[in-house]
């Protein structure tokens, strides 16, 4: 159920950046194809992926940085602390969270969001190096 929610929030925003790269498209690339003989899927094949290709990685590179975070509002507030969910729910988020309300360390929550964010960093940064070695412009930097 937290899966379906959560890719139902973000679909509406990732159909947005698709749509953008498809409209920023040349349409002579399009007509061009059509003069060539091809069809519709020909079309969508050869010319819309190939474009969509950038896009499609960077945006696989920035959200690769947040795949040890969760949406904090749908993990602890859709199960509200519950305990039968409590095991199924609890992320490094909501760990941090507790931590610090509840049990009043500051120390092991900095701890838990510092190492959240520097594995966060060295994927971004290894996953660009290699899409820097197969695909230099696709790259973030």
């Amino acid at each position: 159920m937290l899966i379906f929610v959560h890719i139902w929030k973000a679909l509406g925003y990732n159909c947005i950046l698709y749509y953008a790269t498809i409209c920023g498209i040349d349409h002579s690339l399009y007509e061009a194809a059509a003069v060539d003989g091809a069809n519709r899927w020909q079309r969508i094949r050869n010319v819309t992926l190939p474009c969509l290709r950038s896009t499609v990685i960077i945006l696989v590179l920035m959200n690769l940085g947040n795949i040890f975070r969760s949406d904090f509002g749908l993990f602890y507030q859709v199960p509200m602390n519950s305990g039968a969910l409590l095991e199924t729910t609890n992320t490094i988020d909501t760990y941090v969270y507790r931590g610090l309300m509840q049990t009043n360390n500051i120390g092991m929550s900095s701890a838990a969001g510092v190492y959240q964010s520097v594995v966060g960093c060295i994927l971004v940064l290894t996953a660009n190096l290699i899409v820097r070695r197969i695909d230099g412009e696709s790259s973030l930097f």
